[in-house]
């Protein structure tokens, strides 16, 4: 009984060990260090040892355990076959898909980062710091206007429009082939603002309420390219949408001056009183509703605020010198608020 009773303890260690040993592996191997995207450029010289570039991507928190990779890259002799060059991975991707990237990059590619929030003319100063090509050639392939027809939700877009893919180039990090070049990365950000704001969520624009009046695509994001320009954090983006839609409903001029800005071509300073007097339809104090068009290119963050903002009844916002955004509901608790934090009304 005594042996009986050692054996059957041996086999459930070995059980326990073996199922805690599957556990890690699957943990390692198929779970992604993060649940959220996170791009990462990741960089393979020639020569590098598959050592060497384990203990890389666990230092940029791409993989989860050095050793899993090390086992996995002998299991499947993947080793020999990583490329030297430039990757975008990302650290919602496996193991497996982070091995399989290794190899099958390409050598001549360059890594382009947008910004989100920016004007098109802005994004132009991203791409060609990246390599990839002038500001001149990236502004030049935004105008194709072949691309309209290519993607439907465009339709909404007025076809004098200029620039034509103003709000749409979602703004993100990009792999690009360099004999792609820009018209490459043109179309792959568009492709990826049709993922962001996909056929459901254009779906659910149509369905206008009380408080989400918008019913187009294109006034979601003449609306999220003025919160990207306004909201420090993401949790100011939705209020601040709700300023603008109850602002709207009740027909008081949006009075934004990032759109001002817009139409002067700059980002900051803010505009001086003359400036403020400017006969533009950016010009949001002075006209009413939206102005004719985005004022920058949003990210997700911001579009899915203002198709589903909050319920409010904010009409006024600000700033205060430390970064911190504040909501009233009438003019007095605006200007009082305004002055306690020594800015006037």
């Amino acid at each position: 009984m005594r042996r009986l009773a050692t054996v059957v303890v041996v086999i459930a260690v070995l059980g326990f060990g073996t199922s805690r040993g599957l556990d890690w592996w699957n943990y390692s191997v198929n779970t992604p260090a993060s649940t959220t995207s996170q791009p990462v450029v990741f960089h393979v010289d020639r020569g590098e040892l598959a050592s060497q570039i384990g203990d890389d991507l666990y230092t940029q928190h791409l993989i989860r355990d050095r050793n899993a990779f090390d086992v996995y890259v002998r299991i499947t002799n993947a080793g020999p076959k990583f490329e030297a060059g430039t990757f975008l991975l990302n650290r919602n991707m496996t193991l497996v898909q982070i091995v399989d990237g290794l190899q099958h990059g390409t050598a001549d590619q360059v890594v382009v980062t947008i910004r989100e929030g920016f004007p098109l003319k802005f994004q132009a100063q991203d791409v060609e710091k990246s390599g990839l090509g002038t500001a001149a050639d990236y502004l030049s392939a935004a105008k194709d206007p072949a691309l309209a027809a290519a993607y439907p939700f465009l339709a909404s877009r007025p076809t004098n429009a200029d620039p034509p893919l103003e709000g749409y180039l979602f703004p993100d990090t990009y792999s690009i082939d360099r004999t792609g070049g820009v018209t490459q990365l043109v179309k792959k950000q568009l492709d990826q603002f049709g993922t962001v704001f996909s056929p459901d969520l254009r779906g659910q624009i149509a369905q206008a309420t009380a408080t989400r009046p918008a019913e187009s695509v294109e006034a979601i994001v003449i609306l999220a390219s003025m919160v990207e320009r306004e909201a420090n954090k993401d949790a100011d983006r939705g209020n601040v949408c709700s300023v603008y839609y109850n602002r709207l409903k009740a027909g008081m001029p949006l009075g934004v001056d990032a759109t001002l800005l817009y139409a002067l071509g700059r980002l900051t300073p803010e505009p001086t009183y003359p400036e403020l007097q400017l006969n533009t339809p950016f010009n949001t104090r002075t006209h009413a509703g939206l102005p004719p068009g985005p004022i920058s290119n949003p990210g997700k963050a911001a579009l899915l605020a203002c198709i589903n903002p909050p319920s409010t009844g904010y009409l006024y916002y600000f700033t205060d010198p430390d970064g911190v955004t504040h909501f009233e509901t009438n003019q007095n608790d605006f200007c009082r608020e305004l002055a306690q934090h020594g800015m006037s009304c």
